[in-house]
């Protein structure tokens, strides 16, 4: 759609609001009622383009920002937008063949309990070290992976890293703790996710109680009779499923009664300011106690201070995890902790 009668860039937003509602009615097709969604991009001449080409392409970068934010909405192209684009597709370039190259390695977070200040997990992490573009945080890296398709192989990566480990301490000393790994959403498509999983297992001679599986609420929203039984099946293999960044999104402490979770763990965007925030501190306090309510054992992300460990332990939280406790660490490290 071109606008020819704005005055400013503000006056285009009345125009998106007026197509987006357009789209509240629904549409009657062969008997069925349907809804639909509209994502829209917003460019503005000259300062997003000066040619038909370079406005169109604006305007599109612009809306697929709309999409990420969950559609339904627009937004408006800028010069961050831009260059966030770029880094994303300089991202995804570098990632083809960065595991061939050796590029990736894996670190440890401990998890301690709180009343015995024990190491009782380990929490396996991706690292990225890139020639070109140097050292990639897991936040930039692991959405282009999604969406690449390339996350597959990096989470199987991680996984067999992280069971070889454990595996090699278990033939030194005993392992008493277990080791947690992440799965992303998009890893649940892949129907070989299960069966891979059991064959690390038995590859490096470990049993599925020694594991323990992160998983964030969009694999519940996803849904599916495959998410259903592969959580089934992974929980009959004695590993244990982790609700992890709670308090993010959508999902509610009702949601997990319909999945065999053991753990949830609560952001550390609730945590940073337990100590200040009223609202925050009696939002941790309530998940807490609804949690043990449900037999669930629950982890605070992101503690940095003793104050906030004192203000966990009153509110009996079980276990807690952060740089407080200790930084990531490469596995020799790790080793050298636990001696």
């Amino acid at each position: 759609m071109l606008l020819n009668c704005i005055k400013d860039s503000s006056d285009a937003h009345h125009i998106a609001r007026m197509l987006l509602n357009c789209f509240k009615e629904l549409f009657h097709l062969g008997g069925r009622d349907f809804m639909m969604t509209a994502s829209l991009g917003i460019s503005i001449y000259p300062n997003d383009g000066k040619t038909g080409s370079e406005l169109l392409r604006s305007a599109d970068v612009a809306m697929y920002h709309a999409k990420e934010q969950g559609g339904n909405t627009y937004c408006y192209f800028t010069d961050e937008m831009n260059r966030a684009v770029f880094r994303c597709l300089l991202i995804d370039e570098q990632l083809h063949g960065a595991l061939e190259r050796g590029e990736f390695h894996i670190c440890f977070q401990p998890l301690v309990e709180v009343q015995s200040n024990k190491i009782i997990r380990v929490e396996a992490l991706l690292r990225w070290d890139n020639h070109v573009l140097g050292s990639v945080p897991p936040s930039e890296f692991i959405p282009v992976a999604e969406q690449s398709g390339l996350i597959d192989q990096l989470g199987r990566y991680v996984i067999s890293k992280a069971l070889s480990w454990a595996s090699n301490r278990m033939k030194t000393s005993e392992l008493d703790f277990k080791i947690s790994v992440n799965l992303s959403p998009s890893q649940f498509r892949d129907l070989e996710l299960v069966p891979f999983i059991k064959n690390a297992l038995e590859h490096n001679s470990i049993s599925g109680s020694y594991l323990e599986l992160e998983i964030t609420e969009g694999v519940l929203l996803q849904g599916g009779a495959y998410v259903d039984e592969a959580l089934k099946l992974l929980n009959q293999m004695g590993i244990s499923l982790a609700m992890d960044d709670f308090g993010t999104g959508y999902s509610s402490l009702s949601q997990l009664r319909r999945y065999p979770f053991d753990v949830l763990k609560i952001d550390q965007s609730f945590i940073h300011d337990i100590i200040s925030d009223d609202a925050d501190r009696q939002m941790v306090n309530s998940v807490i106690a609804m949690a043990h309510g449900m037999g669930l054992e629950v982890v605070a992300e992101g503690v940095e201070s003793e104050e906030q460990l004192e203000q966990l332990s009153q509110q009996r939280c079980d276990m807690v995890q952060g740089f407080l406790i200790s930084p990531p660490l490469l596995p020799d490290a790790l080793t050298a902790l636990l001696m």
